[in-house]
């Protein structure tokens, strides 16, 4: 959603802009509890060490940075989800990064 100035402007909690490229530590939370403290790929219990962010859909594909694109994932499930999505750009520019 858009104001009449053309600042983004939030419908609903999820769709709350996180400025900048870092996740608050208010944001963190948020998502966890919304997991169930959970994660999103393997539904593990995720431990305060060993939790990864990211956003469903990346950015260089058009996702945002709102609290309700965020999730989190334990390193196994985000190091498969990265490597699946420099395999899927590597296709799309003709090359593969290793």
């Amino acid at each position: 959603m858009v104001s009449e100035r053309g600042a983004p402007v939030a419908a609903r909690a999820d769709d709350a802009l996180i400025p900048g490229a870092y996740i608050t530590d208010e944001a963190m939370q948020t998502v966890l509890e919304r997991q169930c403290c959970r994660c999103a790929g393997c539904n593990a219990p995720l431990g305060a060490d060993a939790t990864h962010f990211d956003l469903r859909e990346p950015a260089i594909c058009g996702g945002s940075h709102t609290l309700g694109n965020f999730e989190a994932l334990c390193p196994f499930c985000h190091r498969n989800r990265m490597r699946r999505i420099r395999e899927q750009f590597a296709g799309t520019i003709g090359h593969k990064n290793k």
